[in-house]
């Protein structure tokens, strides 16, 4: 039995990854139809949440339908982290992670996703 916290998975869990312009809620309609046992929302900017972002924003929805969801945070700064994830709590999903693996050029340069491995212990303040 695959468990993440308190999340039973069952046995071979099918994972649906947080993808930028990709995991929106139709694509995880579509992926949960069709057995997805865990899904997660696109992945989110912490600067875009704390500014109030539509774009950002939008992607905190989440449909009861979906559950178990999760919703990953990106981002460089330990304050804009915790505060955007406070926000991603309001919006009540099964689990909030971080990005500590995306290479795209875009999120690394500023510092977060796979950046963030080259200063880890700043994350655990």
């Amino acid at each position: 039995m695959v468990k993440i916290g308190n999340i039973e998975l069952g046995d071979f869990p099918l994972l649906l990854a947080p993808m930028e312009d990709v995991s929106d809620p139709p694509f995880r309609a579509v992926c949960k139809d069709n057995g997805a046992d865990l899904m997660y929302t696109e992945f989110i900017s912490s600067e875009g949440l704390i500014r109030d972002a539509s774009k950002s924003v939008q992607k905190l929805d989440i449909f009861d339908y979906e559950r178990p969801i999760g919703i990953q945070l990106f981002g460089s700064d330990i304050d804009s982290m915790r505060e955007a994830g406070r926000i991603a709590d309001a919006a009540n999903p099964d689990l909030i992670v971080i990005n500590y693996g995306c290479p795209v050029k875009n999120v690394a340069c500023r510092g977060a996703g796979a950046a963030l491995l080259q200063d880890v212990p700043k994350w655990w303040l």
